[in-house]
């Protein structure tokens, strides 16, 4: 996970990340592809989720605890005046079905009010859990790996290295080509040293060590050949 990471990148930051991957692609073969997104998704839909559930536990939390739609209903068609007990001809029936609206409504009122929470400016976000964010961050990782035609290197050797600076999460996808060669463990090197660099607001010093960790890696199965074309742009992409 990232925390805290920094939320803007100079244009000096830029080039110099431009330029390490330049550096970087003189040593290899594969193409090294760099994308920093503010927010992957949206994450308002989960309140409406909270309100859901809790529209529905609530009430049965309290029936479970003995509230009994029937008696609420009694309590809205009966009055008590000087000692009497003044009903409005209502049937069990009416009773029940009055308990009922009551129920419905205290669920309609609950909905709006857990539901509204995300009015509140990152409210959605910290309460959603992290393996949604998760999800969330690795398919668009995935999404601007095939945007990009990563997918399309002569080689099948492209690497995206994705930062998602909302969810403060990072996340390294390889072409099959590298994939078969590479193992997890050795991204999981290059995503830890990024993550320690945004953790002490230094993205774009985690990002150029994670270009040249992963064109050390990459030289070693994938060394640059003479023939070789620079087929995607060097530099990163802000979205």
């Amino acid at each position: 996970m990232v925390k805290h990471a920094h939320m803007y990148l100079s244009p000096e930051d830029k080039a110099a990340i431009s330029a390490a991957i330049e550096a970087a692609e003189l040593k290899t073969s594969g193409e090294i592809f760099v994308v920093v997104s503010q927010r992957t998704a949206d994450y308002r839909w989960i309140m409406l989720f909270y309100g859901a559930v809790t529209a529905i536990l609530v009430p049965l939390v309290l029936m479970a605890l003995g509230l009994n739609p029937l008696t609420i209903g009694t309590m809205f068609t009966h009055w008590q005046a000087g000692g009497w007990n003044v009903g409005f001809g209502a049937t069990p029936s009416d009773e029940a079905a009055t308990g009922m609206i009551f129920i419905l409504a205290l669920q309609a009122i609950l909905f709006m009010l857990v539901s509204a929470l995300d009015l509140q400016s990152g409210i959605a976000s910290k309460l959603t859990p992290a393996w949604i964010k998760r999800q969330q961050v690795h398919r668009a990782a995935r999404d601007q790996f095939l945007a990009h035609g990563l997918h399309q290197t002569a080689g099948k050797t492209g690497v995206l290295i994705f930062v998602s600076l909302a969810e403060h999460q990072a996340e390294i996808i390889a072409d099959k080509g590298i994939y078969t060669k590479v193992s997890r463990d050795a991204w999981r090197e290059v995503i830890g040293k990024l993550v320690a660099s945004a953790r002490e607001q230094a993205l774009a010093r985690g990002l150029i060590a994670a270009i040249e960790d992963s064109a050390t890696i990459l030289s070693v199965h994938f060394p640059r050949q003479e023939n070789d074309v620079d087929e995607l742009p060097n530099k990163v992409i802000i979205i």
